[in-house]
């Protein structure tokens, strides 16, 4: 089949995105990617036998105009026009859109060319708007691009996503029942789960970073509020007391104003100098902090979508055979828990208990570490999990 792909941002960097689309170009398919990047370099590229079209703007004052038509409708212009020039010259059977923000381009292109709608909703996204926007500061509220897209706009835009499908893809099984109960949607659905391609890890440089004689700990993601990165800070001088040693690496970004609420949090509590920021890094070095972690740590907090999510970092710290600590949300728990591959804390085993019980016993780590592994290789990964996608696009045929 051929596919057109619609990504939002920059696809290269985007994981999950990539293992789908490579993915099914082995497995036979023509996929073509759009991606509206602005900071795109080339205009069409190939990577790993995935066509790849960037959508960029030349003057800064007509990308306003057009991201401004497109927070009032949800139609993106310059998108639609280039899209349905390419439909033009190029047959296609179905547009595959990851993430709302693209239901009515995708819909629109469905209608004119008659094509069928795989919409590919990685979250709750509504619920998660309003909780990075807790965050905000003032400046930020009261900025148009915030005015122009209250909550209920993406709520609205969520239902049209998954009303207008002919198949939804989740991350999870509860993600997925969400979205059927809360719609009623009828037609085909399949779940994806986030998980790594090993061949791609462990083809991944390791770089010697200096924390020899130190106890790391780490959270590997993006800063939203959402992913309970206070509760590792506020656990820092608890942890200290029993693990002087104790240095956590914070590896990711976000917005300027809540990182710096971060290391306010960090001066607040008396542990700036165990705290390190590293900023972005580059996919490929990941493995590298990974690598240098006695133990990883994915604290999301309780939210209508965390409790459904099944992040990337998670399986990731399991490849790389790290220990991991998560919450006790229903997705993540029951997969460290029957895997073995770390520890749950919750109002019974707070997180600096969770990770002194692996300080104090490194051959526990070790263990936990290899359990992890093993899971990966028998059910997380994506060889597994690709099954389920190339079924669906057999039975869209």
């Amino acid at each position: 089949m051929k596919i057109l792909m619609l990504v939002r941002g920059e696809y290269k960097s985007d994981i999950r995105i990539r293992r789908e689309a490579e993915g099914l170009v082995e497995a036979g398919h023509h996929v073509r990617v759009i991606c509206h990047n602005a900071d795109a370099e080339k205009d069409f590229e190939q990577v790993s036998g995935v066509d790849i079209t960037s959508v960029s703007y030349e003057y800064k004052n007509w990308a306003r105009f057009i991201e401004g038509i497109y927070a009032v409708s949800w139609y993106h212009p310059i998108l639609l026009w280039k899209i349905r020039n390419l439909l033009s010259e190029q047959e296609y059977d179905v547009v595959y859109y990851h993430d709302i923000h693209y239901a009515k381009v995708a819909t629109q292109v469905s209608k004119w060319f008659n094509l069928k709608i795989v919409a590919d909703l990685h979250e709750m996204y509504p619920q998660d708007v309003e909780t990075w926007r807790k965050s905000f500061t003032l400046s930020e509220k009261l900025h148009p691009r915030t005015l122009l897209k209250p909550v209920w706009r993406f709520q609205r835009l969520e239902r049209f996503a998954v009303t207008h499908a002919d198949v939804l893809v989740t991350v999870s099984q509860g993600l997925l029942d969400y979205f059927i109960e809360r719609y009623n949607f009828d037609e085909s659905g399949v779940v994806i789960r986030n998980v790594p391609d090993l061949k791609r890890l462990d083809a991944m440089p390791i770089q010697s970073l200096d924390y020899p004689e130190e106890f790391v700990i780490s959270y590997i993601g993006g800063f939203t509020p959402q992913r309970g990165l206070e509760t590792i800070i506020e656990a820092m001088p608890e942890i200290l007391q029993t693990a002087p040693d104790t240095r956590l690496l914070l590896i990711g970004d976000g917005t300027e104003a809540y990182v710096g609420s971060l290391k306010k949090l960090c001066r607040d509590v008396g542990v700036r100098d165990n705290v390190e920021f590293t900023g972005w890094v580059e996919f490929e070095k990941v493995r590298s902090y990974y690598e240098a972690s006695d133990v990883s740590l994915v604290p999301i907090y309780e939210t209508h979508s965390g409790n459904d999510v099944l992040p990337n970092k998670l399986f990731q710290s399991m490849a790389f055979r790290t220990p991991v600590v998560v919450s006790n949300h229903p997705s993540m728990s029951q997969i460290v828990n029957e895997s073995g591959a770390g520890v749950v804390f919750d109002e019974n085993k707070t997180l600096s208990d969770a990770v002194l019980s692996l300080y104090q016993n490194p051959e526990k780590q070790r263990e936990m570490g290899e359990r992890g592994r093993k899971a990966v290789e028998a059910e997380y990964n994506i060889d597994a999990e690709l099954e389920g996608l190339l079924d669906v696009f057999k039975r869209l045929e």
